[in-house]
């Protein structure tokens, strides 16, 4: 029998088993689907968008877990099992009571199952009496529970519950509240329901224009299946995309954008200066990179200069150029001696009379 879940559909075997048995939003999602199918009242009670934001994972496992132990499937303290990570077998018996559940409630909706099915008889395996008796035991159970009346309220909700909370925000600007809400303007309301029936007919008029301008061709039923298919195939991976992200949203992501900014040292300013000095001690070793390389080529052309010469003047060379040589560079030497001892003769003198001048001063 199928259900019409929309999170199984045209998927292999290996997707609903990991959705049924690996813990994380994806099942959460199936969970409530499954209850919400059971009795659609709980919607309201299960769905994530009317939590708030830091105890959302917190308050929509508390309230399946409520749930789930008001119809008797599990412990009201056994939120392991909720959140999917006890043992395979306790697993696969709490969807199979569930699901089971669901398709007693989906089979005694459908009128054509109702005409067909024989009376009082739920289950083959299972007597009427003993089918009976659980059912007594069953109902025991949740009358022993506690914030039953929360379930089954018998309070008439005409409004979806964002609309209703978008009306109380406006009834508190007003000064009104829930228990004591503003009284109705029926002319109000006559001339609201006057002004939409106007909009409409202008906009079934501007439809009947359009159809009457432009003549679509039908197409073949074939053509129209496969798009459908398709369709439904594109929609149903989207739907799979959208869950896997709001699962790592809310479990990864979230934690991360509500935290402060982060505060910023000044450990980047020195960073900075010694990035700087770097690029300059850089800079300067390939200078010197550079002289090296220069140095090298001219050390190379002068040692070949000189080889080339030095071959030339060994021909030439004689004892006579040898000695002229070296008388001339002797008195080269001289002449620098006697400069030398001409200055430290100049200074000595310049100081004795320094300290001559200090005596007489005395």
């Amino acid at each position: 029998m199928k259900i019409g879940c929309p999170y199984t559909e045209g998927v292999d075997d290996s997707w609903i088993t990991e959705l049924i048995f690996k813990p994380g939003e994806p099942r959460i999602r199936l969970l409530q689907w499954l209850f919400s199918k059971f009795d659609s009242q709980l919607n309201d009670l299960l769905d994530p968008q009317y939590a708030s934001v830091e105890s959302k994972m917190d308050s929509r496992m508390q309230r399946l877990l409520f749930v789930g132990s008001t119809l008797g499937l599990c412990r009201y303290d056994d939120v392991d099992l909720i959140r999917g990570v006890t043992t395979g077998s306790k697993q696969a018996a709490f969807m199979d009571n569930l699901i089971d559940l669901v398709c007693i409630m989906d089979t005694a909706e459908d009128p054509q199952n109702k005409a067909l099915r024989s009376p009082g008889v739920v289950s083959d395996e299972m007597s009427l009496y003993e089918q009976f008796t659980s059912d007594c035991n069953y109902m025991d159970t949740l009358m022993n529970q506690e914030k039953i009346g929360a379930i089954f309220n018998s309070r008439l909700t005409l409004l979806p519950a964002d609309l209703q909370r978008q009306v109380e925000a406006v009834w508190a600007d007003q000064g009104h509240t829930r228990e004591n809400p503003p009284k109705v303007n029926v002319q109000n309301l006559i001339d609201s329901a006057e002004n939409l029936a106007k909009d409409i007919q202008r906009q079934k008029e501007i439809l009947e224009e359009l159809q009457k301008k432009y003549e679509y061709e039908e197409e073949e039923i074939s053509e129209k299946e496969r798009v459908k298919k398709t369709l439904q195939l594109v929609l149903t991976e989207l739907t799979h995309l959208v869950t896997n992200f709001s699962y790592l949203y809310e479990n990864e992501m979230c934690l991360w954008c509500n935290k402060s900014p982060p505060f910023l040292s000044d450990l980047g300013t020195a960073f900075k200066r010694v990035h700087n000095l770097l690029q300059q001690f850089v800079a300067m070793l390939k200078g010197f990179q550079s002289i090296r390389h220069s140095y090298s080529n001219l050390s190379q052309e002068a040692s070949m200069k000189l080889k080339r010469s030095g071959m030339k003047s060994q021909k030439d060379t004689s004892l006579a150029s040898t000695g002229q040589a070296a008388l001339e560079s002797f008195q080269e030497c001289v002449s620098v001696l006697d400069e030398s001892i001409q200055r430290h003769d100049m200074v000595d003198e310049s100081t004795n009379i320094s300290f001559r001048s200090s005596i007489l001063k005395v």
